[in-house]
């Protein structure tokens, strides 16, 4: 298994995981992205090609998009015109996207954004894919 598999299959972990993608379905992410996405994003796909679960940042919920649709949205015209520089690979299971922030240097960031409110509306919830993938399955940490 890797690192992602470890780590989101542990116990404690609540991620609701559907069957991995195959190599096509890596390779076809691959061809259609002009970038090479993070190994550990990757893995994760190879893992659970969707799913969902608790997640232990902001918006406490993420829902891991197959290729199938990752792809999809990003060969979106009104998403490549109001997000250049944004990967969208999840939701909240509501209104809020979840994406690879690639207006800073790798690693990139992940934010939160609203897609209604627009770009002002972005969140960054983790340093990087490796932070954000050791948040996900697990329970928000309760607050006094």
């Amino acid at each position: 298994m890797t690192y992602v598999a470890d780590t989101i299959s542990a116990s404690g972990r609540e991620w609701r995981k559907v069957q991995g993608a195959s190599e096509q379905d890596i390779s076809e992410l691959r061809k259609v992205l002009p970038f090479e996405p993070p190994a550990e994003y990757l893995d994760f796909l190879r893992f659970s090609n969707g799913g969902e679960g608790e997640l232990a940042l902001d918006p406490l919920w993420f829902q891991l998009f197959e290729v199938a649709f990752a792809i999809k949205l990003w060969q979106d015209r009104n998403y490549r015109n109001e997000y250049p520089d944004y990967f969208i690979f999840g939701s909240n299971g509501g209104l809020e996207s979840i994406a690879f922030d690639m207006s800073q240097a790798e690693p990139w960031p992940i934010v939160a954004v609203d897609c209604i409110a627009g770009l002002d509306s972005a969140n960054k919830i983790a340093e990087n894919v490796h932070a954000f993938i050791q948040k996900v399955g697990l329970h928000a940490e309760e607050k006094p």
